[in-house]
């Protein structure tokens, strides 16, 4: 029910289970908890969705740990985790954009509304959420609500840094990381909707290498026993036209790009431009301004007449209609590494058995969460 300045309230009495933090720390600082119904939003651009499914990504464990606190601050405590949602719209926006009933997908961003810290509402690991009605966008039919899960942040990145990259058909592109949440989209947008020529990836030999092969890389480097820079560094031949580093290595990347090649980097410390513009606050700039933040990879690209790019997750409700339209055509399919069950809290098969997967870095794609 919404009042006439369209802010909705607390139904009275009404709770959900969510699963949270109450500080910074170690993923046993996990707890589900019994929270408020989502209220106290505006309601003429948000809608509640009920969840049905969610999915961990490895930014969850920088914000529990703290590390993202200076650039992703938290709202009070406890925060509920986790962003990539699918579910079904149980309260909808007073706009019409969306119906009660209708089967959603989102990555939930704040709003200039939240102020500087994100409420309770939009964290995704819990029985309810709200979203932004611009960073909504229906279900693809095709798919499971666990699947449609497991899609926002790695899809959308691995569009967004392709985009970036110039990436053009025939084209040769590195990508490191390849059986990770974003290596296993970006294979498969180079391969199967940027039509490059020539797709390599990093992985462990077995399960991950047949799978990095099976999404369309057309060779796969054990980076446990060979260093790709030994490997492609040789001949102008071998290099490649666009690098995109998940793993941290966009330093390596450099004797392996071609002249006039593109790297762009997902992994480690930001740059000064892209704090800029995702808003980073002035004392924060400050920081990386003194840490000279055009560093050695930057450094070490602009010597072989090469570009290099941090880019962070931008929200964009196109980016994400795009990939379901890529979704529901077959170009790309979710890569789940398993769903674990909300309401069990066995320590395998329950929702801490998904976060003890993920974080542990050998998931093959995405640990989903089933609410319903």
């Amino acid at each position: 029910m919404h009042n006439a300045t369209t802010m909705t309230t607390h139904p009275h009495g009404k709770t959900m289970k969510i699963i949270g933090f109450s500080k910074y720390g170690k993923p046993s600082e996990l707890e589900k908890k019994t929270a408020a119904y989502p209220h106290g939003f505006d309601a003429s651009n948000n809608i509640v969705i009920k969840v049905h499914a969610s999915a961990i990504n490895p930014v969850d464990k920088a914000l529990l740990s703290g590390d993202l606190k200076m650039v992703i601050p938290v709202a009070a405590f406890p925060h509920v985790i986790c962003y990539d949602v699918a579910g079904v719209v149980e309260e909808a926006d007073s706009e019409g954009k969306f119906s009660v009933g209708q089967h959603v997908f989102a990555r939930l961003f704040g709003n200039e509304k939240d102020g500087k810290k994100t409420p309770w509402y939009r964290g995704a690991m819990a029985e309810y959420c709200v979203a932004d009605t611009s960073n909504v966008v229906t279900k693809p039919e095709n798919l499971s609500f666990e699947e449609t899960a497991s899609i926002p942040l790695v899809g959308m990145t691995a569009l967004q840094v392709l985009k970036a990259s110039g990436l053009k058909e025939g084209d040769s592109v590195l990508i490191t990381g390849g059986a990770g949440g974003v290596g296993t989209m970006a294979i498969q947008l180079a391969k199967h909707v940027f039509k490059a020529g020539r797709v390599v990836t990093t992985a462990s030999k077995g399960d991950k290498e047949n799978l990095c092969m099976t999404l369309g890389a057309d060779e796969v480097i054990d980076y446990k026993t060979v260093k790709f820079e030994e490997v492609f560094a040789e001949s102008d031949e071998s290099k490649f036209d666009v690098c995109f580093d998940t793993t941290g290595e966009s330093l390596q990347m450099s004797e392996v790009v071609k002249d006039g090649g593109r790297i762009v980097t997902i992994a480690g410390m930001a740059t000064l431009e892209e704090l800029r513009r995702i808003g980073g606050t002035a004392w924060i700039l400050k920081l990386f301004v003194k840490r000279r933040v055009k560093r050695k990879e930057y450094k070490a690209a602009k010597s072989n007449n090469a570009d290099w790019n941090y880019l962070f997750l931008s929200p964009s409700k196109d980016d994400l209609s795009t990939l379901a339209k890529y979704l529901e055509s077959g170009s790309i399919k979710p890569v789940l590494d398993g769903v674990w069950d909300f309401h069990s809290e066995d320590d395998e098969d329950g929702w801490r058995g998904a976060f003890n997967r993920s974080f542990s870095g050998r998931a093959k794609g995405k640990c989903v969460v089933k609410m319903v």
